[in-house]
C-alpha cells in the first residue's frame, strides 16, 4: 500500500529557475531534522544567504529535534527546495487526514509532532504546499535536475503533467540507486538526488546521490561547470 496523493497533488510539479553565474549555488541532501549538522556545512563554507543560493533535496524533517526550526530557516534565507517522501507522509498525515501515512510517518520519525505546536505545524504544512517535486536549473551553462529520488529512466523535458504519477519515481522510487540502473536521464546535463543512504556521494550514469545524513552529516554540494 503506498502512502495517497490527495493533498501532495495541490503542490507544483516542477519550477525551472535562472542563477545568475557569479552566485555560489548550493546543494543540500537530507537533513532529517538536523539543523546543527547543516549549519555546521553551511559554516565551512562562509554561506551568506546574501550572495549564496541554497537548494534542498527534501527529507528535511523527522528523525532529529529540528523539524521546525529548518523549515523556518529555509524560510529565512529564501532556499528553493523539492519535496521529499517524509513531507509527504506528513501532509497526507496531517492535511488529509490519513490513518495510513499517520502510521508510517510515525513508525519513521514523525513523532515529534505529536508535542509540536498546532500553529507551528499548519505553517510548515503550508509552506510545503508552496513547494514543488522538480526543479530544474539554469546555471554557468550547465542545465540540472533536482528531485528527492529518481527512477531508472526519466526526461525531464517531457515529464508527466499529472503530478499523481510523479509522486513515487520522484519522491519515493529507489530502483536506479539500490540496482546501479541508468536507462535514461534526458533532458538535463546531471540531476542530483537524495533519499538513498549512502557513505559517499555516489554517481550513477549522470545522476548523483548525496543523502549522506544516516553517515553522520549531510552533504553540502557546491555546483560547479565541470561537475559531469
Amino acid at each position: 500500500m503506498q502512502v495517497k496523493t490527495n493533498v501532495i497533488s495541490k503542490v507544483r510539479l516542477h519550477k525551472h529557475i535562472t542563477i545568475e553565474d557569479d552566485k555560489r549555488v548550493f546543494v543540500v541532501g537530507d537533513l532529517d531534522g538536523n539543523f546543527t549538522k547543516l549549519k555546521s556545512e553551511l559554516d565551512k563554507v562562509d554561506f551568506d544567504p546574501q550572495d549564496d543560493v541554497l537548494i534542498s533535496l527534501g527529507d528535511i524533517i523527522d528523525r532529529g529535534e529540528d523539524s521546525a526550526r529548518l523549515v523556518e530557516y529555509m524560510q529565512e534565507i529564501n532556499a528553493h527546495a523539492v519535496l521529499g517522501n517524509h513531507e509527504h507522509m506528513m501532509l497526507e498525515a496531517l492535511m488529509g487526514r490519513d490513518s495510513y501515512a499517520m502510521r508510517l510517518w510515525v513508525q519513521n520519525g514523525g513523532r515529534w509532532h505529536q508535542t509540536a505546536d498546532f500553529q507551528t505545524l499548519v505553517s510548515m504544512c503550508k509552506w510545503f504546499l508552496q513547494q514543488q517535486i522538480a526543479i530544474t536549473v539554469d546555471y554557468q551553462g550547465k542545465k540540472i535536475g533536482i528531485s528527492h529520488t529518481l527512477p531508472p529512466t526519466w526526461n525531464w523535458e517531457h515529464m508527466p503533467q499529472n503530478i499523481e504519477a510523479c509522486v513515487f519515481p520522484l519522491m519515493w522510487d529507489r530502483e536506479r540507486f539500490n540496482k546501479k540502473l541508468n536507462r535514461v536521464n534526458h533532458g538535463v546535463d546531471y540531476s542530483i538526488h537524495g533519499h538513498n543512504s549512502t557513505p559517499e556521494p555516489i554517481w550513477i550514469g549522470n545522476s548523483l546521490h548525496i543523502d549522506t545524513a544516516y553517515f553522520d552529516r549531510p552533504t553540502l554540494k557546491r555546483l560547479h561547470p565541470n561537475d559531469i
